[in-house]
């Protein structure tokens, strides 16, 4: 039985500082030189598709749980780990007063982003392809977006555990 854990644990901790596994889908458009990326409602910077883990769940299961429910696409293709991020820079504090710091693991996977609709809702007020000459500078990111994009594009494949 799967449990939306961060929920679940919230009830029981408050919004003291809590860690989780997050998820986090690279899905890029080689191609048209294209990455999906979404922009927060909650502080304005632009991030990686993804989310957290839910108990009695599988790690792929939840990042294509997590990329569907961030931007509506149903089938990306094969996942393959590209890194693991984790550390105080992984640490988010949220508007309500909730302070999470995540180990996130991101999975790459392709897609053909002429078929993608941009799209929004009340928690992105932005999710599409951009350019990769268009992704925005660090500032402008969540955590290490910005990091991990350009290992991509430098071609980078082995998986980098930090």
């Amino acid at each position: 039985m799967k449990i939306d854990y961060l929920p679940y644990l919230r009830r029981k901790v408050g919004h003291d500082l809590v860690l989780s596994v997050g998820l986090s889908v690279l899905l890029v458009d080689e191609k048209r030189g294209k990455v999906l990326l979404e922009k927060r409602t909650d502080n304005g910077l632009y991030c990686l598709p993804g989310g957290s883990i839910d108990l009695g769940e599988k790690v792929l299961d939840g990042a294509r749980r997590e990329l569907f429910e961030e931007t509506g696409i149903e089938d990306c293709g094969r996942l393959s780990l590209f890194m693991v991020v984790s550390g105080e820079t992984n640490r988010i504090h949220y508007p309500n007063g909730d302070v999470t710091e995540y180990c996130d693991l991101v999975f790459l996977g392709s897609y053909d982003s002429a078929t993608y609709v941009e799209r929004h809702d009340e928690e992105s007020s932005f999710v599409g392809f951009v350019d990769f000459a268009d992704v925005p500078e660090d500032g402008k990111c969540l955590g290490r977006t910005g990091e991990i994009i350009r290992r991509y594009r430098l071609g980078e494949r082995e998986v980098l555990i930090d």
